[in-house]
């Protein structure tokens, strides 16, 4: 099997009782809280504006509609991306204030995601409404999706912005990938796009859709990925150096989807057929005069969900359902395995069902309640293994009051699951209540805003089947990662001048306590346990700032940029040579920032990132210091009018000062190189 190091963040809760007596407690609390405002004010109530909470407009849906929440939001458009100068999913995500990136190079490199301190398997992973699983890493690989099936980013902390939604989506933080199109137009449309890259990198991609009747419309996309990613790059060990090439690292990947979206006389019914096939060469970890590796991992994932979406008067309801199966075969051939070779094959199935209703009891008043079930069972073809099962219940009752210019809402997950491996008497069971509440205050409405927000959470991370079961690494008995979180933030949006359109800024301090952490801890130098060993801190600021000048007709400036401090440490043994030292892989300082002028002849961005020291253990020895960088590049298009269609032109230089570093310890990134792409629209 082929494990990807990752530290893992856990979560903080009580015994059932204690969480039903703090939802009661957080209730009465809202409950005062709004008395005390009906009392202050006399003012009459007023329809409110949308908010914009992080870098998002925070639109409350059809479904309770005027009802928000306080969770700080942000979010990428295809319009955005452009702008910015993103290249993938992966570069999308660093330019998110308290996002780390967990990249291990090249094109066809895992990328993961962690957010605020937090473990990548604390990160849900939502694909237009419904959450992507892998019950066998807990971490989804975000490099398998193409920017140009994705219509919008975004990323949620702390709580979902509507107040009805599937229950998974009350993680400790959730990136949503957006592709729906809400509007077909008669006939056959589509875009049909070629990008062409440094170290031999082909992406073709094709997209076509059309409407069906007046109400609705299907479309079909599918894309091609093929690099050898047989990048340069420098490996020092002390005074010595050499200079070589990524070996063992081509990859090619198809993905093809199709999906359809219909209106009923009161709501929605949408599906989705996904296929994807991967192969890759793995480069591993690099090693001084030892380049050879005989790596080899090919992925067959395939999912189908149908969502059906009902409102009539106060009430809304949805129901979901999902069926998924994914094969991981990873293979290795060296002398030091018998016959010569490792084959390790691992195939996991998922049958998901979502439903949940909402009541706008009172102007002021709303009423949500979600119910989940999953049932996900893992197979491998290793001698010590067998039938892996986790049945996983979930439920949440979510209250939202809303008057005038304060929004409080409190929620209650009930968490249930079981996990049992065949062969096995005990089963492993989960029962948790995890409570949750944020407010936001609107202090100023007009000419400008200016909001407040605040919250607190606690979150569950149950134990992956491979920390559980997993030959020579797994326990059985291990206990899920518990989290606490606390944030507290503004925004303050405002249009300055008729020049100076638009001027945006969001600043978010957070806390969060994990208890029970998992790790991995050796009895050998063959022999590990997963453990509930340890503690862990997280303290953190996020900002972003946002702004656009209008210098004539049809020219614009645009300015992104976000700045995260992230004091994240081990907080395990007081006294111990660890203790309160920063957290493997998490920077203290980063950032990412872009300019781009838009104009009619030929618009440029420019755009960098950054991340400060880190440390690849917690011992930090300059033999785990991994150091801070900067790289920076810069991105020109241009679109022409063509028959009935657009051509769009675009060029992107990538680590345009050739800037040599490492995300994790022995993965080197590329350096600098370039991306070329010629879409059609029509």
């Amino acid at each position: 099997m082929l494990l990807y190091p990752h530290h893992f963040m856990s979560t903080l809760t009580k015994p059932l009782n204690h969480g039903w007596r703090r939802v009661a407690g957080m209730c009465l609390l809202c409950a005062a809280w709004l008395a005390a405002v009906l009392r202050l004010s006399a003012a009459t109530a007023t329809p409110l504006p949308v908010d914009t909470l992080g870098t998002a407009e925070v639109v409350a849906s059809a479904w309770l509609r005027g009802m928000r929440s306080a969770a700080p939001l942000q979010h990428l458009d295809s319009a955005a991306v452009l702008q910015r100068g993103i290249t993938d999913v992966g570069d999308a995500l660093k330019r998110f204030a308290g996002v780390n990136l967990r990249d291990y190079g090249g094109a066809g490199g895992l990328k993961t995601v962690s957010v605020r301190g937090l473990g990548a398997t604390h990160t849900a992973v939502s694909y237009d409404g419904l959450c992507l699983t892998d019950t066998r890493q807990g971490m989804v690989d975000l490099q398998r999706f193409s920017l140009d099936r994705l219509t919008g980013i975004s990323l949620s902390t702390l709580d979902a912005a509507p107040l009805l939604c599937p229950v998974r989506h009350l993680a400790a933080a959730v990136v949503e990938l957006s592709t729906q199109r809400h509007h077909y137009a008669a006939g056959l449309h589509g875009t049909a796009a070629l990008r062409q890259g440094s170290f031999g990198t082909w992406n073709p991609s094709l997209l076509l859709a059309t409407a069906v009747g007046h109400q609705g419309g299907v479309s079909l996309a599918g894309d091609y990925f093929y690099a050898t990613n047989d990048y340069p790059f420098t490996i020092a060990n002390g005074v010595a150096s050499e200079r070589a090439r990524r070996q063992n690292s081509r990859m090619q990947a198809f993905n093809a989807e199709a999906d359809a979206r219909f209106a009923l006389p009161h709501g929605t019914w949408s599906g989705k057929v996904f296929v994807s096939h991967d192969h890759r060469r793995l480069p591993g970890q690099v090693t001084l005069y030892n380049p050879t590796n005989n790596e080899r991992l090919t992925d067959n994932n395939a999912f189908g969900q149908l969502m059906w979406r009902h409102h009539r008067g106060p009430w809304q309801w949805y129901a979901a359902a999902k069926g998924g199966a994914v094969q991981s075969h990873y293979t290795d051939v060296s002398a030091q395995y018998p016959g010569g070779s490792l084959s390790q094959c691992y195939r996991q199935r998922e049958a998901y069902v979502t439903a949940g209703a909402a009541l706008q009891a009172a102007p002021w008043l709303a009423l949500a309640y979600a119910t989940d079930y999953d049932l996900a069972t893992l197979r491998s073809n290793l001698p010590a293994d067998s039938l892996a099962r986790r049945h996983l219940w979930l439920q949440s009752l979510s209250l939202r009051l809303s008057h005038r210019r304060l929004t409080v809402t409190a929620r209650g997950v009930l968490h249930l699951s079981t996990d049992r491996r065949n062969g096995s008497h005990e089963a492993e069971r989960t029962v948790r209540m995890l409570p949750s509440l944020t407010a936001l205050l609107r202090l100023v409405e007009r000419p400008w805003s200016l909001t407040l927000r605040a919250g607190c959470k606690q979150t569950l991370r149950v134990p992956t089947f491979t920390e559980r079961y997993y030959y020579h690494l797994g326990t059985a008995n291990l206990k899920p990662e518990r989290a606490g979180q606390w944030s507290a933030g503004l925004t303050l949006q405002a249009s300055p001048s008729h020049c100076w359109r638009l001027l945006a800024l969001t600043a978010d301090c957070y806390l969060n306590h994990v208890r029970q952490r998992i790790v991995s801890v050796p009895y050998n130098l063959f022999v590990w346990r997963t453990v509930n060993l340890g503690r862990s801190r997280t303290a953190g600021i996020d900002a972003t700032l946002q702004s656009t000048w209008s210098l004539a007709r049809r020219h614009e400036l645009l300015l992104a940029a976000n700045y995260s401090l992230q004091r994240s440490t081990d907080r395990t043994l007081p006294g111990s040579t660890t203790y309160n030292r920063q957290l493997p892989y998490t920077p203290l300082h980063s950032g990412a920032a872009s300019l781009a002028w838009q104009n009619p002849w030929l618009s440029i961005a420019l755009h960098a990132t950054a991340a400060s020291e880190r440390w690849s253990t917690l011992e930090h020895t300059a033999t785990t210091r991994l150091k801070g960088y900067m790289e920076w590049g810069a991105a020109a298009w241009r679109d022409l009018q063509l028959r009935r269609g657009k051509l769009q032109l675009r060029a992107d230089l990538i680590n345009a000062g050739n800037c040599r570093y490492e995300v994790v310890r022995r993965y080197p990134m590329p350096g600098r190189c370039y991306k070329v792409a010629l879409s059609y629209t029509w």
